[in-house]
């Protein structure tokens, strides 16, 4: 009888901590975890993690698109950036999977990148509903292996705004291109129209 409540009173204790030392995180919007983050981006892990310090550890990330951070943290414009993480999930570390796609909000601790699963950081393909707001906002940079990706938009019109894009580009092409020549054509043919009286 006493062995029996010795075990169940063991077992207790050990789901209690268990408890105890979990993980616990505030129910964030997707929007308070953009602006709680320093850097916010969507990238590739492609190599095995490695012991960054002894509670923590860290891997390379393949960047795909940066929605926040590159003036701040300039490195992550190389298209390459390490990443740091609790090592493991009761202390809100992040599982890192090589070769997996993960959407990662960071803060910058120390010139390095840090996030933990509060921080709203995940898999990819789990974070479908922040996606779709990131992309209202507008990335700054994208990649392709590491190599950026020139938009054939300009940054002011990626955002949202009064017009869609469409108008957005059009209205620049008519005042980048159309309204030039606009002004230049009357020049150019009263130029002519003068040396041909001249000659005359």
């Amino acid at each position: 009888m006493k062995t029996r409540l010795l075990i169940i009173i063991v077992i207790a204790a050990l789901g209690f901590s268990g408890t105890a030392f979990a993980c616990l995180c505030d129910d964030l919007t997707v929007e308070q975890r953009i602006n709680q983050a320093d850097v916010v981006f969507s990238g590739t892990v492609y190599e095995v993690p490695w012991d960054f310090s002894n509670d923590s550890i860290a891997a390379g990330f393949s960047v795909q698109k940066v929605w926040k951070g590159a003036d701040s943290f300039p490195l992550i414009k190389n298209g390459h950036v390490p990443v740091s993480t609790a090592k493991v999930s009761t202390a809100c570390g992040i599982n890192l999977i090589k070769d997996k796609e993960y959407l990662i909000y960071a803060k910058i601790v120390d010139a390095s990148l840090h996030t933990t699963t509060c921080d709203g950081s995940w898999f990819l393909d789990g974070r479908n509903d922040d996606v779709k707001i990131l992309e209202t906002i507008g990335s700054t940079h994208a990649f392709s292996d590491a190599h950026e990706i020139k938009s054939s938009q300009s940054h002011d019109c990626r955002g949202p705004g009064l017009y869609s894009v469409e108008e957005c580009e059009f209205g620049k092409l008519v005042r980048n291109i159309f309204l030039p020549l606009g002004v230049a054509l009357p020049i150019v043919g009263m130029s002519v129209f003068f040396l041909w009286r001249k000659r005359k």
